[in-house]
C-alpha cells in the first residue's frame, strides 16, 4: 500500500526546512550514493526551526500511518534526515529493508529494522527526480508539502530518477516496530497510538 497525501506540510514549514538544510549542509560528512550531502536528526535537534518543525511533521505522519497501514504493533521513528539531490543525483532501484543476494533471494540488508518509509517533499524547483514504483506502475512527481509513505519491503521496490536541473529537497523518515531502534525525539517517545490521540485532540498540531 502506498500512501499519498497532498499538502501534508505547509509552505512555511517547507521553506524553513530548506533553509535549515542549507545552513547545515557544509557541516555534514555523510553523503548518499551519488555524493549529495545528508543531514541527520542528531545534527539538527539543536536547531530551533528543526526542533519545532520536524517532530511535529513526524507526529502527523505517524497519525496518518496508524490510520491507513494495517500494522498491529506501534511504530517509532528510526531515522530522520534532510536531503537534497542535485543535478545527476538519483537512487537506483532498491527496497529499504532487504536486498537481493547472488541467488536472487531477498535477504535482510544493513537496515532490516525499517518497516515503513515516509518522505515529505519540500520543493518543486527542479526537473526530474520522480520516484518510481515498478511493481505498482506508479511514478510520483514531487511537489511542495506532499507526503509519500509505503512499507519498506521488497513489494515496494522503488527508484528515484536523475535530477536534470535544480535541487530536490526532502525530509525522509523511516519507522520501525522495534522500540530499541527508536530515535529519542521527546514528544515522540510514546507509541504511535498515543501520539495520534494527541494529534487528533489538537495538542500537537
Amino acid at each position: 500500500m502506498i500512501i499519498q497525501v497532498a499538502n501534508a506540510a505547509g509552505p512555511d514549514d517547507c521553506h524553513r526546512l530548506i533553509v535549515v538544510y542549507d545552513r547545515h549542509v557544509d557541516r555534514t560528512k555523510v553523503m548518499d550514493q551519488t555524493g549529495n550531502p545528508v543531514v541527520y536528526w542528531d545534527q539538527l535537534s539543536g536547531e530551533p526551526d528543526a526542533a519545532e518543525i520536524i517532530p511535529r511533521l513526524v507526529q502527523k505522519c505517524l497519525c496518518t500511518l496508524s490510520d491507513r497501514l494495517p500494522f498491529a504493533a506501534p511504530l517509532y521513528p528510526e531515522t530522520v534526515i534532510l536531503t537534497a539531490l542535485g543535478v545527476g543525483g538519483y537512487h537506483s532501484r532498491h527496497a529499504d529493508n532487504v536486498r537481493q543476494n547472488e541467488q536472487g533471494d531477498w535477504v535482510a540488508n544493513h537496515t532490516p529494522q525499517r518497516d515503513v518509509t515516509a518522505i515529505y517533499y519540500l520543493n518543486d524547483a527542479f526537473d526530474g527526480g520522480e520516484i518510481v514504483f515498478e511493481r505498482q506502475q506508479l511514478a510520483v512527481r514531487p511537489r511542495p508539502g506532499f507526503l509519500l509513505a509505503f512499507p519498506s519491503d521488497a513489494d515496494h521496490l522503488h527508484e528515484v530518477l536523475p535530477v536534470r536541473c535544480g535541487l530536490r529537497y526532502t525530509l525522509a523518515i523511516w519507522f520501525t516496530k522495534q522500540q530499541c531502534f527508536a530515535l529519542s525525539m521527546t514528544a515522540l517517545d510514546a507509541p504511535a497510538i498515543a501520539v495520534c490521540a494527541s494529534v487528533r485532540s489538537g495538542e500537537l498540531l
